[in-house]
């Protein structure tokens, strides 16, 4: 690792939210490779603004499977926001690690593997935790078969399930989010010292942690779960067998295969809302509704009941209740989602501050909401669809600033510790 720089590759790039919000934090983060390839797409327009905006990145349109993991440059840190449409509730039928984009999980293993770097930080969607489902008959499979891989391969990990808008940013958006940390670092060091202790100091251990360390409330952070994720012999038999009883919990840290979690509060900031971003009077009439528009999204936002099926024929109630129509001002936006543009029930729709007109949000608007520059994915050759669906797929860029804040740290106590070494001269743990 270079006394000044970070280096950092990136997988699932989009349109570079991680580049982005890792270089607001620190300049000594440098983004040394990247890859953005969406399958099944001849205009690859988020590369193209990844590759407008970051011109003299090293970044490459190739399918991820195909990449010769080895030619990737060595890296002290590895990130990105994995595919996450298998995981998703917008989502009929989800896979999670035998659906189609779900088994990319497998390619970031090989990276692993391949560059061995001392720190990863990835991002999924907050159902990443239950997937494949709280009815199903193994919830929380998906995510337990990554923190079993990750410790198969030397790190340590924790976690945190955010809600952006609880830390002072312009939407409810939740995530997952997951830093982990290689055999020979002293933040793996540090935790293993801690593991087999009283629970108190776990929890503190949990609390004090990246991502977004000292922001959890300890009176509401719950009792400690635990799990061993070694009673399964191989990660076959942990697919097949693997029982929790509900899902992971919001926020845990793993050792060695040993899971400790608990749910927390966060200690909440004031959020930027909806009035902050919107802006009056917009020119482009296309984003008014019609009045067969305005009453197709009446219907769609109201309360809905059904009955579902399980794959495993298992029968359930499933509702969900109104949405505010029109959203309101005062309040921060709802998760953003990829259809932002359409007659959805997801879909944004506010009364324009100007004029009262309902309309649903302008392209920059969607910017400003994941907290990226206005217009960072106007380009020639992107249709204003294209880029709504790149910010329904986006990070919030400054929460992810904010971590980077933290890791910069975590990475430099690495200098003065004597038992690491760089990602290119060190030896792997054998497991």
């Amino acid at each position: 690792m270079s006394n000044s720089k970070i280096k950092v590759a990136e997988m699932f790039a989009g349109v570079g939210g991680f580049h982005l919000g890792l270089t607001r934090a620190s300049k000594n983060f440098e983004i040394v490779w990247a890859d953005q390839y969406e399958p099944d797409r001849t205009n690859q327009f988020a590369f193209n603004i990844y590759k407008n905006n970051f011109p003299h990145t090293n970044v490459t349109n190739e399918d991820i499977s195909l990449v010769n993991k080895q030619a990737i440059p060595n890296m002290d840190l590895l990130v990105g926001g994995f595919p996450c449409q298998d995981y998703s509730v917008a989502s009929s039928g989800a896979k999670g690690f035998y659906g189609k984009k779900g088994v990319l999980w497998w390619d970031i293993k090989e990276v692993i593997e391949a560059k061995w770097p001392q720190f990863i930080f990835l991002e999924n969607v907050d159902r990443l935790l239950t997937s494949p489902g709280v009815n199903s008959d193994q919830p929380g499979r998906d995510f337990g078969m990554i923190l079993r891989t990750l410790s198969d391969l030397g790190y340590g990990v924790s976690w945190k399930m955010i809600n952006a808008a609880d830390y002072g940013f312009p939407q409810r958006r939740r995530r997952t989010f997951i830093f982990a940390f290689r055999e020979d670092t002293k933040v793996k060091l540090d935790a293993k010292e801690v593991i087999g202790k009283n629970e108190s100091e776990i929890t503190e251990f949990i609390k004090s942690m990246a991502p977004l360390s000292n922001t959890l409330k300890i009176k509401t952070l719950g009792k400690l779960t635990k799990v061993d994720l070694y009673k399964y012999q191989s990660l076959s038999d942990f697919s097949d067998n693997f029982k929790l009883k509900k899902a992971f919990r919001r926020t845990g840290l793993m050792i060695d295969g040993s899971v400790y979690m608990a749910d927390y509060e966060p200690i909440v900031r004031e959020p930027r809302t909806l009035a902050d971003i919107i802006e009056p009077n917009a020119e482009n009439q296309e984003l008014y509704l019609t009045p067969e528009k305005k009453k197709k999204f009446e219907e769609l936002k109201g309360a809905f009941r059904t009955t579902k099926i399980s794959r495993t024929g298992y029968e359930y109630k499933y509702g969900m209740g109104s949405i505010a129509y029109p959203d309101p001002l005062n309040k921060p936006a709802r998760t953003m989602v990829t259809s932002e543009h359409t007659v959805s029930r997801m879909s944004h729709v506010v009364e324009d501050p100007g004029n009262g007109r309902y309309r649903v949000i302008s392209p920059q608007e969607a910017e400003l909401i994941n907290t990226f520059p206005k217009d960072w994915t106007k380009l020639e050759g992107v249709s204003n669809p294209n880029r709504y669906f790149t910010m329904g797929n986006a990070l919030v860029v400054n929460l992810v600033k904010e971590i980077g804040v933290e890791i910069e740290k975590i990475v430099k106590l690495e200098v003065n510790n004597s038992n690491f070494s760089s990602s290119k001269t060190v030896e792997k743990i054998e497991h």
